[in-house]
């Protein structure tokens, strides 16, 4: 009996540990590789598609402020970019940037980045205030692949 019972005590250890270094890795997992950040494609959409200042509507107003006139993405109608003055100043979101905040990944991390994965990274803001296509995009310190046209 008293056997059994240290056997037991032994099992109950061991299953206890395995249990709490399963939560420990859970919790690095949550922090560094898939945080939980509610609405997080709502808030890096908002993000990424406010402006912090008016874009000119015409082309002498565009040329007036340095920008350039064309044609961006599928759009029908010509429109107007502007350069920024802070591009390549480190940033943890858009927030910091007159454009946008957009990660460095490699092929490998954007072909992951887009079937939804996230990475932990800073960025770097961008040349232009609109920036299109497939970037990866920061938002608080996480890099997350966004289509943008």
């Amino acid at each position: 009996m008293f056997k059994l019972n240290k056997i037991f005590k032994s099992i109950l250890i061991v299953v206890l540990a395995l249990i709490l270094l399963l939560i420990i890795i859970w919790q690095i997992d949550r922090i560094f590789f898939n945080p939980y950040i509610p609405d997080f494609d709502l808030q890096i959409q908002n993000d990424i598609t406010t402006f912090k200042f008016t874009v000119p509507k015409d082309e002498a107003g565009c040329a007036s402020m340095s920008g350039v006139w064309k044609k961006l993405g599928p759009r029908p109608t010509e429109e107007c970019n502007l350069p920024t003055t802070d591009a390549g100043k480190k940033c943890r979101s858009s927030k910091e940037c007159e454009g946008v905040c957009l990660a460095k990944l490699t092929k490998d991390q954007m072909r992951k980045g887009m079937s939804g994965r996230k990475f932990k990274t800073l960025g770097q803001c961008s040349e232009w205030i609109k920036v299109l296509g497939c970037q990866a995009f920061v938002y608080q310190g996480w890099a997350k692949v966004v289509c943008v046209d």
